[in-house]
């Protein structure tokens, strides 16, 4: 209840930086003129880019089982759900078991390890995309902090993965030769443990990594357009390069905790690196931040709950959720 506190409090914040100075007639003449051909065409580009992550996920997975596209792709939609309106990113367990309700032979752990791998794949390749963005524009300092920061705790996740992936055998050996983990709750904690380094180390075992490769430039190809063609439908003009930092810095900041959602956050990063940084009005930065927003929020949500309701799974479900199942 403390973190969520917290969470809503950060995400007030972000609100009140994006929406300060706010200018309804502003803003309404901006939403007034929305070219609805662009709007649908970003809609249907972040409906796509679940599909690529689907696919992604799909080969991942794949050392342990081999599974169908269906249940891949509305797992990643009931993970959205989850995200979108639970706190602390718990959509990502609610994705697990979600898989779990359909692949009986993954254990959410399991599930669970490979959707960590995914969104290492993803830290990566936001901070490739931020080391050759920011070379080529002139960010301000905060942001290039910031990016540091970002980029030292992605090699340091790498690294641990290294380092698991060769030493895992050797102190999971030492922690079963413990008696209390011979018994009881103990033999739950070991099986827990294997289950979730088995996928926490699929990574190693996949056996072509050029699929993984193009599917993970694609998403960020796809995330990049819908950023070019949600300004588009606004009538903001904005280069790639600008486009790009944009998109980088909106990823960065959602990595803060803030209500479900990133609401708030999204939106402060959105306005300030528009209207700060590239110079464009406050009026088209705040609608921006709102329709970019709701681009990549509203439907996965109302997909992810279309999904949830066909696989009979309730939210209160969350809470009885084991990783060693």
């Amino acid at each position: 209840m403390k973190k969520l506190i917290i969470g809503l409090i950060i995400s007030a914040i972000g609100l009140y930086i994006a929406f300060r100075k706010i200018d309804l007639a502003a803003l309404s003449d901006v939403f007034i003129h929305i070219n609805i051909g662009w709007l649908l065409l970003a809609i249907g580009l972040i409906i796509f880019s679940v599909w690529i992550r689907a696919l992604r996920w799909q080969l991942i997975l794949t050392p342990i089982k081999m599974i169908r596209i269906a249940p891949l792709f509305s797992a990643t939609m009931i993970g959205y759900f989850g995200n979108g309106i639970l706190p602390f990113r718990l959509g990502e367990l609610l994705r697990a078991y979600a898989l779990k309700r359909t692949e009986k032979s993954i254990s959410i752990a399991s599930s669970f390890g490979t959707i960590m791998v995914e969104r290492l794949l993803d830290m990566i390749g936001v901070t490739v995309l931020m080391v050759t963005l920011f070379g080529l524009y002139n960010v301000p300092s905060w942001l290039t902090k910031a990016g540091i920061f970002m980029g030292i705790i992605v090699l340091g996740c790498i690294a641990l993965l290294f380092w698991m992936s060769f030493s895992h055998k050797e102190w999971l050996d030492r922690l079963e030769s413990l008696t209390i983990l011979k018994r009881g709750m103990g033999l739950r904690i070991r099986k827990l443990l294997h289950s979730f380094i088995e996928g926490l180390l699929t990574l190693r075992h996949v056996r072509n990594v050029t699929p993984l490769i193009i599917y993970s430039i694609s998403l960020w190809i796809i995330y990049w357009v819908i950023t070019v063609v949600s300004a588009a439908s606004l009538n903001i003009q904005l280069s790639w390069i600008e486009a790009g930092i944009v998109l980088v810095a909106t990823t960065m900041v959602i990595s803060i905790p803030s209500s479900p959602g990133y609401i708030g956050t999204y939106h402060a990063a959105a306005v300030l690196i528009m209207v700060d940084l590239l110079g464009k009005s406050v009026a088209s930065s705040q609608a921006f931040a709102i329709l970019i927003h709701a681009v990549g929020f509203l439907p996965l949500v109302l997909i992810g709950f279309y999904y949830l309701l066909k696989h009979s799974i309730h939210i209160k479900d969350v809470q009885k959720i084991r990783l060693d199942t």
